[in-house]
């Protein structure tokens, strides 16, 4: 059961940042990782380094488990620290879960950001402990080159203690150029809800459902990103939450950016719009579309713990309190 909500420190010019590995080896990335780090260290003025075995290569992982819970707790117990970054998506964050020191983390709470695997470790941490973590940071798309609403909300929900409505992105595209019908924001289930966020990848999330590392999801909104799954699996998905009594529970649904999913063929023309009425029947629950979460797009910074109000008419996805004290 998650404590009470605990906000990190705003990040501050000069601060420390530490880049920690905790799922895929990044050896092979080694010069764009490090691109990207650069990138953020200069467009939020901070001093960005990097943990004992964050380029390290066990088979397919960072290291062995051991070592890449080692590199995440000595960056949160060291005090000169003020956030840490998860470097890389992958498959095996869910290997350091029991081995984290949890009391520890809530002791010296900081900002941890990371997306794709890295959102398993997110949604562990602020279950555990309570500390309020921060979905949307990727560094390899950092050193793609300028990512202007990206490192906009960065500065806003890291280092200027913001809250509000969350804009659209106007230069919203697929970073890649892959086929995509998404053409903008979308309601697609009317209503309104507010609630703890949680989420992030849908593998990542789905593999903590009945753990003690799930967040509590409920009366939370719920926030799904999906990587690769085509039409199909996501309704597969969509049906398992509804299954899993996850519906019955949650106050809302946003999905983000569903990557790969418009790809020829395997029924990716249909409306993923209809899958979703038609998985969640029953549910009277408000679901959005919101492009900025998710892979290969410019993110929104999503603060996973912190209370979210979504709306359908207008489309509103928004932060009621800032993420950081």
């Amino acid at each position: 059961m998650a404590r009470q909500e605990i906000r990190p420190r705003a990040l501050c010019p000069g601060d420390r940042v530490v880049v920690v590995s905790p799922s895929s080896t990044i050896a092979p990335l080694r010069t764009q990782i490090e691109q990207g780090a650069a990138a953020l260290a200069q467009a939020l003025n901070v001093m960005v380094h990097f943990g004992d075995h964050a380029f390290a290569t066990d088979h397919y992982s960072a290291g062995t488990p051991a070592q890449r819970a080692q590199d995440l707790m000595s960056a949160f117990t060291t005090p000169d620290v003020a956030a840490i970054v998860l470097s890389l998506g992958g498959a095996t964050a869910i290997d350091i879960l029991d081995l984290l020191d949890y009391d520890a983390i809530a002791a010296n709470p900081k900002i941890l950001a990371g997306i794709s695997d890295s959102s398993t470790v997110l949604n562990a941490v602020t279950a555990r402990t309570g500390l309020v973590t921060f979905h949307g940071l990727e560094l390899l798309d950092l050193a793609r080159g300028p990512l202007p609403y990206t490192l906009g909300s960065l500065r806003s929900v890291w280092c200027e203690r913001w809250s509000g409505s969350y804009e659209p992105n106007p230069a919203w595209r697929d970073l890649d150029d892959e086929p995509t019908t998404y053409t903008g924001r979308r309601a697609i289930k009317p209503g309104r809800a507010r609630g703890i966020a949680v989420g992030g990848n849908s593998e990542a999330f789905m593999q903590l459902l009945g753990t003690p590392y799930c967040p509590d999801v409920d009366g939370a909104i719920l926030v799904l990103e999906t990587y690769r799954l085509q039409k199909r699996h996501i309704h597969a998905l969509l049906v398992t939450l509804r299954l899993r009594g996850i519906l019955d529970t949650i106050a809302g649904l946003v999905l983000g950016y569903c990557l790969g999913s418009d790809a020829p063929g395997a029924g990716n023309d249909r409306d993923l719009a209809d899958i979703v009425q038609e998985a969640t029947r029953g549910h009277d629950l408000p679901v959005l579309q919101i492009g900025e979460i998710g892979h290969q797009v410019e993110n929104l910074i999503l603060p996973l713990g912190a209370t979210l109000e979504i709306d359908t008419d207008p489309v509103t996805l928004r932060l009621v309190d800032p993420a950081t004290v």
